[in-house]
């Protein structure tokens, strides 16, 4: 007795006997069954993903089976399956930044029939506003790139409100990054260059890159680092650091050297600096992988360290608290407990929870029964001469 082999799944048999199919197609078919089910709930990266395996099986069957094997062995109509197929084909050249932005499958599938004028427009205007929805992409392809309620650019500066900020916010995410990338990009190619010759000339690299590699660094603090006030007062507000041992930590660190030439290696150790350390963590700085990995031999710990946290002792052996606490601890009073709750919230709240204050004194810390007189910053925390110049 003949029994057809069929594959079931969730929804229905599918005969591949019955339509036709042999051995070779049907395990290229049922690869790309696999990985259509794998994907469950889609996010923008799979709704790519899904157009791919979509497309591949499309391919095929190109002799129009495909929308019967599609419903029947995969639970997909032709109509959505064709949608996901068209961001795939459509929309590839502009996955990157469609990813980055989290676009729905619903705006996708409105988006893969625009030119790529209107893409490109649709994902400024996405840039622009945190957002990107059915209605704004119906309104870009009629012609309307503006939107329903954004403003002409020049005058998004004269938007008040949450609204506003984040628009200002987004513009200065989106061509701040632009420029930084481009500016590590450019000290790069300088290296690659330099690295070409048979000798590395230390003093023509450093006139190429040294002056680009001070406004990189200070581009990279200006998009990713929080202000840390000082609370003494307003003074000496500065950028947080980078988690100790991290890679981000490593590519401001590069960036720090290589705007001074005074801490670049020996002529005879330079070649292998650059080929071995610069580029490889500055490639890693401005890879377009989703997570790629870092470069360097040398093991490391990748992860994020704790958010730091402000001491506050009940004896107040600090200085760098709000004035008005400052002025009681001076007096030799002891500052209450609700004060310190009540300032410490407001920290909180004040940095989206990434400072905090605590009342634990560190078992290192010897406690006084006055303050002392602080010391002059620049003598406390005194960089190397060659920052003081730049």
């Amino acid at each position: 007795m003949h029994t057809k082999s069929t594959y079931m799944t969730t929804t229905a048999a599918y005969s591949y006997e019955d339509n036709g199919i042999g051995q070779s197609l049907r395990d290229q078919l049922e690869t790309s069954a696999t990985h259509i089910f794998e994907l469950g709930r889609r996010t923008t990266e799979q709704t790519f993903e899904l157009g791919d395996h979509l497309a591949q099986a499309a391919d095929l069957l190109s002799d129009g089976r495909f929308d019967k094997w599609v419903k029947v062995r995969c639970g997909l109509s032709a109509r959505s399956a064709r949608n996901n197929m068209a961001v795939f084909r459509n929309l590839g050249q502009f996955r990157d930044e469609l990813v980055d932005l989290s676009v729905g499958a619903t705006v996708l599938y409105h988006l893969s029939s625009a030119t790529p004028e209107k893409v490109e427009a649709a994902i400024a205007f996405a840039e622009d506003n945190g957002r990107l929805q059915v209605a704004d992409v119906k309104a870009i392809l009629a012609g309307d790139e503006e939107g329903d309620d954004k403003p002409e650019k020049g005058d998004l500066y004269r938007v008040g409100g949450i609204s506003g900020l984040k628009a200002l916010i987004a513009i200065k995410i989106r061509d701040g990054l632009k420029a930084f990338i481009a500016h590590v990009v450019t000290i790069c190619r300088a290296i690659e260059a330099a690295l070409a010759k048979p000798r590395v000339i230390k003093e023509a690299l450093a006139k190429a890159i040294q002056d680009m590699a001070r406004v990189a660094r200070q581009e990279l603090e200006s998009l990713a680092l929080f202000i840390e006030p000082e609370l003494d007062g307003g003074r000496n507000t500065r950028p947080t650091k980078f988690p100790k041992k991290t890679g981000w930590a490593e590519v401001n660190d590069t960036l720090y050297t290589l705007g001074g030439v005074d801490g670049w290696p020996k002529s005879k150790e330079m070649r292998d600096w650059l080929a071995q350390h610069v580029l490889p963590v500055l490639g890693w700085a401005v890879s377009r992988d989703r997570k790629p990995e870092w470069p360097l031999a040398a093991p490391r710990t990748l992860a994020a360290e704790p958010a730091p946290t402000i001491e506050v002792d009940s004896a107040a052996d600090r200085h760098d608290v709000a004035p008005e606490m400052s002025d009681e601890i001076s007096n030799g009073a002891e500052v209450s407990d609700e004060r310190i709750e009540r300032f410490g919230k407001g920290l909180e709240e004040a940095t989206g929870g990434f400072m905090t204050v605590s009342r634990k004194t560190p078992r290192n810390r010897k406690r006084f029964a006055t303050v002392p007189l602080l010391a002059d910053d620049a003598v406390v925390e005194a960089e190397p001469a060659s920052a003081l110049v730049r």
